[in-house]
């Protein structure tokens, strides 16, 4: 697992938690807040002595911030660069931007940063950009497709992923057809946990082939996160991580989205689910 301990965004942003008398309702440990070049370095080497393993800035606003909208701007586009810049001053630590508007996107990929989360709003420039850039783009689709319930959403929450969800679906469906250097991300807990393998059946859906979907889930997921060296391929002499799933993810991506249909896990070379293992006491397997 790698965190980021802190999300940098400025005063009144996606991730600003506090009341307006200052109250941080997060208890501090949600954001760092930067407002100038200046804070936004400080606010770097803040998470990065915190233990970061990688800085994640806020480029736009959110769904589920009550008080901006996906397309508004986060980070000044010089702002987010001094990040990026901070970050390789401190080792080269990734920069992931919560970026959905499509401005906010273009000022998170000329900041330098390393991908680009969500995209809601990419459209042929930022994804030509981005292409240039080796700008790695995690759609998180899960958000636009099994994240919407209007019975547990707050209204303005509910309105905006609505309004988003089309919009998502066609630029992201481009993103796709265009080569997108896409890695795999569910902006975790907006699904279930165990059901967040479901993503690929959405990558599938908006005309990705299953096998590029798996491959985003794995071998460019672990370039993004800079661990490709020993993660993401079953090469010899790498971390021993794999599954054995009851189907054929080739010719339906969907069975890989279903815990009930994965029968072994191995993670770090270590077993930690096996259904086959009571077939393996009746002999039906050596």
């Amino acid at each position: 697992m790698h965190t980021a301990v802190r999300i940098i965004s400025h005063t009144g942003g996606h991730a600003d938690v506090r009341l307006p008398d200052g109250t941080d309702l997060s208890g501090g440990s949600m954001s760092e807040i930067a407002d100038t070049v200046d804070e936004s370095r400080l606010a770097v080497r803040k998470v990065l002595r915190a233990g970061a393993d990688l800085v994640k800035v806020c480029a736009t606003g959110g769904m589920g911030s009550p008080y901006d909208q996906p397309e508004d701007e986060g980070l000044l586009e010089e702002e987010i660069r001094a990040v990026v810049d901070e970050c390789r001053r401190h080792g080269g630590k990734p920069v992931a931007a919560h970026a959905q508007g499509t401005e906010g996107i273009l000022n998170a990929i000329r900041g330098g940063v390393t991908s680009i989360e969500h995209g809601y709003g990419l459209n042929d420039q930022a994804l030509e950009m981005a292409g240039e850039r080796g700008t790695f783009v995690v759609p998180t689709l899960s958000t636009v497709y099994a994240g919407i319930n209007k019975d547990t959403m707050a209204p303005f929450h509910y309105e905006k992923k609505t309004r988003w969800s089309g919009i998502t679906k066609e630029n992201i469906a481009r993103a796709i057809e265009q080569g997108a250097r896409i890695a795999l991300g569910t902006d975790a807990a907006v699904c279930p946990h165990g059901q967040n393998l479901m993503e690929l059946s959405y990558l599938v859906d908006l005309g990705m082939d299953p096998m590029s979907a798996i491959v985003a889930g794995t071998r460019t997921a672990a370039e993004l996160l800079g661990v490709d060296d020993r993660l993401g391929t079953l090469t010899a002499g790498r971390t021993a991580d794999l599954i054995l799933c009851d189907g054929d993810p080739l010719t339906d991506i969907a069975v890989l989205g279903d815990p009930a249909n994965i029968l072994c896990v191995v993670q770090d070379g270590t077993v930690k689910k096996d259904l086959l293992l009571p077939a393996a006491t009746k002999g039906a397997r050596p």
